[in-house]
């Protein structure tokens, strides 16, 4: 049996993914450069005999060529993991960490013989969509942030390789994902809020107007549907939406954790504007219909799986903890 490369298998879904993939006891090699994944995620991926770990960046070519050798599928998950853009960030990181170590990959691929890739896009291909739920194939996609662009970079390019060398392409589009690994202050809506709550229990400020409307899904029912997917269409193109077939706002997420805390009269406090922060989308509600039609369907809708998240969050605050590795 040919090894399963999971790149990115530091990070939330990829650790999960790999732990899954590796609990079949088919071989595992898992490949990241820690950037933004954790050690302590891959601790209990280094107990098992059939998983291997390399540490390594996708941009070193001849580093990628190498741990693909003996592969028989792909599932790519790395890249850079920031969609705020802040100014005065570099306006090539998505360029670099996403488009180009994508390239990486799939010429590794085609060098050695490699027809399978899954990979983990996202909707802010979609950018600001008049149409809601958002199907698969809305036309045309004009995405407002650069990874968003990026990542429709990294589509189109697969897209390009599995016509020119019949590559097997699965795209996942995730809704925005959480659990308890996707923990990281400043990067999620409840790490943010937890920071700010902690930091002062009377108020709270709120990215935006508060109406913002977002699909949300469990890490564990990500990784669910992308295994489910992959063996129920084996070979071929596919592009799915994951997600809950549902949204919920800001302003009710920041109701949820207020109340979970058993906080009161806490004041709510808008920065203003339909987007948190440049680059953002304010509404969107994937159409799941397609994944649906094929068996999958989330368990939890996107007001649940906060719910359990926060619960997790109160159970060990801990988790959220940008220090802890």
């Amino acid at each position: 049996m040919g090894k399963i490369l999971v790149t990115g298998g530091a990070g939330c879904i990829g650790s999960d993914l790999a732990l899954r993939i590796a609990s079949t006891g088919a071989p595992v090699r898992v490949l990241d450069n820690l950037s933004s994944g954790r050690r302590s995620h891959l601790a209990p991926l280094r107990a098992l005999p059939n998983v291997e770990i390399v540490e390594g960046d996708l941009l070193d070519a001849g580093l990628v060529s190498e741990a693909m050798q003996g592969v028989e599928f792909v599932h790519h998950l790395a890249a850079n993991p920031d969609v705020k853009f802040q100014p005065g960030d570099p306006t090539d990181k998505d360029l670099q960490q996403n488009l180009i170590a994508t390239y990486h990959v799939l010429e590794a691929m085609r060098q050695q013989g490699v027809g399978k890739i899954a990979f983990s896009s996202t909707s802010a291909v979609y950018g600001v969509s008049p149409v809601q739920p958002i199907p698969e194939d809305l036309a045309p996609m004009r995405p407002i942030s650069l990874y968003g662009a990026s990542k429709l970079a990294c589509e189109n390019l697969l897209s390009a390789f599995h016509h020119l060398f019949g590559i097997d392409c699965w795209i996942f589009r995730f809704a925005n994902i959480v659990g308890p690994k996707v923990r990281k202050r400043g990067r999620t809506v409840l790490g943010d809020f937890l920071l700010r709550l902690t930091q002062d229990p009377t108020r709270l400020l709120i990215l935006g107007n508060g109406q913002q409307h977002k699909s949300y899904l469990r890490n564990e029912e990500c990784v669910d549907a992308m295994l489910y997917l992959i063996d129920r269409q084996r070979s071929g193109f596919l592009v799915a939406n994951l997600g809950a077939d549902d949204w919920i706002s800001v302003n009710r997420i920041a109701e949820l954790l207020v109340a979970a805390l058993d906080l009161k009269d806490v004041r709510f406090e808008y920065t203003g504007g339909e987007g948190g922060w440049l680059g953002d989308v304010p509404r969107f509600r994937l159409d799941v219909s397609r994944v649906n039609a094929l068996g999958w369907k989330a368990k939890l809708s996107s007001e649940e799986a906060i719910r359990k998240t926060i619960a997790e969050l109160i159970a060990d605050p801990g988790l959220f903890d940008p220090e802890r590795d």
